[in-house]
């Protein structure tokens, strides 16, 4: 089955029936560059599939699915690669050495690794089964140092992922894929270090489910000092308009109607309300983080860079597609789509015109989460939360601490309010 990248939320828009089966969700990661939300099965049928099998919420992409294997398409890399494909190695094989110890899938028993004079090392290493996950320490770095990892298959048919930890055992990177259409499966992070002082540790784990195993060669490449660039301000145009042709980049391209609150539920009429209520509630979610928030109803879609998220159309295996997993929002321009019609009749009861209000705008806020860098959660209260079923977009929810996804790494969490601030800054608060 080939792998599939996209950050969505993938739910089902209906409840179960056959067995109750149609309309589980299966959150994760669905290949093409995007993340999704996808669908999951309400009450007391079992909420979440397997990570992978997972459908992602009202998006940690944007889509909620219903089946299938899907997974994160996380673009991870804040720096801009020079050369195609990552630099290439340039260590001779027969002087690389092979790092791989036994056991060394906890920061607590990582491997050490010793850069050299100019900071970089290649080596070696194996992931040996689906269970193994290998974790090596990074040394000690500090804010505004560059860290540059590049992790390559040179045996087998393994599909490595990559993430990045400090020594909290939180989230710092992610990277399955290092090209959004998925024609390069290698992992490669380029980041800025964030944080404070201390140890950082890489991990590297098999593709859930994918049943790939193999061996992988890592470089990694450390420039001290490089700085930090203070966050900017990220604009989200919402639109609610509709339009022809509309191009989502590693998403599609759609045609859709204006907003019309009928296309959700028993809202007839009451469009506007509806409207007024989720902007409320992306709102709520962003309050205190430097992000502008404006609407086709009020606003001209603005000239500087932004991001644009849609409203409209149906997908039968997701709430909502964002266009990728934007480590430290790297790119201000990309974009998202919220299938709204996908959320009738997508709850176990009729939700009241504020509580679809919440589960939209809690969608619509999980696919800009994706779009500032975040990935999947497991913990109900998180907007990035991806496996809990479809009633849960009815609850407050917000942007917290929470382990990761199994569909994201096996081990670590992630800090979601701290990485926005990182990304895009607080409000009103400047240099």
């Amino acid at each position: 089955m080939p792998k599939v990248h996209m950050p969505s939320l993938f739910l089902a828009p209906h409840p179960p029936s056959i067995g109750g089966w149609f309309g589980c969700v299966a959150h994760g990661f669905s290949r093409g560059g995007h993340e999704s939300r996808p669908y999951s099965c309400p009450p007391p049928l079992k909420r979440w599939a397997t990570q992978l099998t997972m459908i992602h919420r009202i998006s940690v992409g944007g889509a909620r699915v219903i089946t299938g294997l899907f997974r994160y398409a996380a673009v991870v890399g804040l720096l801009v690669v020079l050369c195609p494909g990552g630099c290439p190695f340039t260590t001779p094989d027969s002087v690389i050495p092979s790092l791989d110890e036994s056991g060394n899938d906890t920061l607590a028993t990582a491997t050490e690794i010793t850069l050299d004079s100019e900071g970089r090392i290649e080596f070696d290493a194996t992931i040996e089964s689906m269970k193994d996950a290998d974790i090596f320490d990074l040394g000690v770095l500090a804010p505004g140092d560059r860290l540059y990892i590049d992790v390559r298959t040179i045996s087998g048919d393994l599909d490595p992922l990559a993430a990045v930890f400090d020594e909290r055992e939180y989230l710092l990177a992610f990277n399955d894929d290092r090209t959004p259409d998925a024609s390069n499966l290698n992992p490669l992070i380029d980041i800025i270090v964030h944080g404070g002082e201390g140890h950082f540790y890489l991990g590297v784990a098999p593709f859930p489910s994918s049943g790939s195993l193999g061996d992988y060669r890592v470089l990694v490449r450390v420039t001290r000092a490089v700085g930090i660039l203070d966050p900017e301000p990220q604009i989200v145009y919402l639109n609610w308009a509709g339009g022809q042709d509309i191009a989502i980049e590693n998403v599609g391209v759609y045609d859709l109607d204006p907003f019309d609150a009928a296309d959700v539920g028993p809202y007839e009429g009451h469009t506007e309300d509806l409207k007024d209520e989720i902007q409320k509630v992306i709102a709520d979610r962003f309050e205190g983080f430097n992000l502008v928030l404006l609407s086709s109803d009020d606003d001209a879609e603005p000239s500087d860079p932004h991001t644009t998220v849609h409203f409209g159309g149906f997908d039968h295996s997701a709430f909502a597609i964002a266009e990728q997993i934007d480590t430290f929002n790297a790119d201000q321009t990309d974009d998202a789509i919220i299938f709204t019609s996908g959320f009738y009749n997508a709850f176990s009861t009729t939700p009241s015109l504020e509580e679809m209000a919440l589960a939209i705008g809690n969608t619509t806020a999980h696919e800009i989460g994706h779009l500032l860098g975040l990935v999947h959660t497991h913990k109900y209260s998180s907007l990035m939360d991806t496996s809990c079923g479809n009633d849960t977009l009815l609850i407050e929810q917000n942007f917290e601490l929470a382990p990761l996804d199994s569909s994201v790494f096996p081990l670590g969490m992630q800090n979601a309010a701290e990485l926005i601030e990182w990304a895009i800054g607080l409000a009103g608060i400047t240099s």
